[in-house]
């Protein structure tokens, strides 16, 4: 039996409230094929060179249409075979005393289940450049980077029915977050860094806390060993991701966000409609 027969096998045998449960059709939904992107600004905490640092990210959250013989973005989806995805864009600009570290990871999920179609990231600062590629076609991950280790990899990688530790904050939206209280599930670790490796993939249980009756959010906790995240997500849908509490010590809080043509916002001033206090 495959490893996949296997995995649905031993879901289906779980008892009520002990297994991970996904909502079908998340990419689907309206909000997302409005014409625009979900844009919202975080406080963010990393540590870099042995010092807590203070920056800002950004996450961006929007549909669109790949060509699905390549998995590149369609100029023309309606006179091409493209397929439905939600891309989801994490940006960093990360100071760290005499120069900054400037990353972006884009990952590309399928609009029905948010299966992963491709992920990227490409990471500089002024030592030299990194860049990680996977790709569902060829079940490869391909790294490029400046520095020896780890210098030029290609690697398989296959991660099943797996969840990219770099793709929480969009995946975990996708949750049923009324059904599910306690599951396991497989997470390919971070490539999120100015010197990627090849993932492993780790064992994890997630549980979810409900809110009040009134008010508050959906708590998730995401164990990997001794490493533990904590997310928060809003309650209303589309569970925007609220607060972020990272294994590493990292965090995010949500300051600010909006729908937005984003890519439209060109003119001088407009990088005002993501000001927000406590950010930079």
């Amino acid at each position: 039996m495959s490893a996949r027969l296997l995995l649905l096998a031993a879901l289906a045998a779980a008892p009520a409230g002990e297994k991970v449960v996904w909502k079908a059709g998340f990419g689907r939904e309206a909000l997302w094929n409005d014409g625009q992107a979900e844009v919202s600004v975080y406080e963010a905490t990393d540590k870099r060179e042995g010092r807590l640092r203070t920056s800002r990210a950004v996450l961006i959250v929007v549909a669109e249409d790949l060509l699905a013989d390549r998995l590149v973005k369609a100029d023309d989806p309606a006179r091409a075979k493209s397929r439905r995805v939600l891309k989801f864009n994490h940006v960093r600009s990360i100071p760290s005393g005499l120069y900054t570290y400037q990353q972006m990871l884009s990952f590309f999920a399928d609009a029905d289940r948010l299966s992963p179609v491709k992920l990227t990231m490409t990471s500089h600062e002024w030592c030299g450049n990194s860049f990680v590629e996977w790709r569902s076609d060829t079940g490869t991950m391909a790294i490029r980077s400046y520095f020896e280790t780890p210098g030029d990899v290609d690697a398989p990688l296959d991660p099943r029915e797996a969840v990219f530790y770099d793709a929480l904050p969009l995946e975990l939206r996708s949750l049923d977050l009324e059904l599910t209280r306690t599951g396991r599930l497989r997470v390919v670790d971070s490539v999120f860094g100015s010197k990627p490796a090849v993932p492993p993939v780790d064992d994890a249980i997630l549980e979810v806390e409900r809110p009040g009756v009134a008010a508050g959010v959906y708590r998730v906790r995401l164990s990997r060993g001794d490493r533990r995240d904590t997310f928060e997500f809003e309650r209303a849908f589309p569970h925007r991701l609220a607060l972020w509490e990272r294994s590493d010590g990292g965090t995010l809080k949500l300051q600010t966000s909006l729908r937005s043509r984003y890519w439209e916002k060109t003119a001088p001033g407009d990088e005002r409609l993501l000001a927000s206090p406590g950010t930079r």
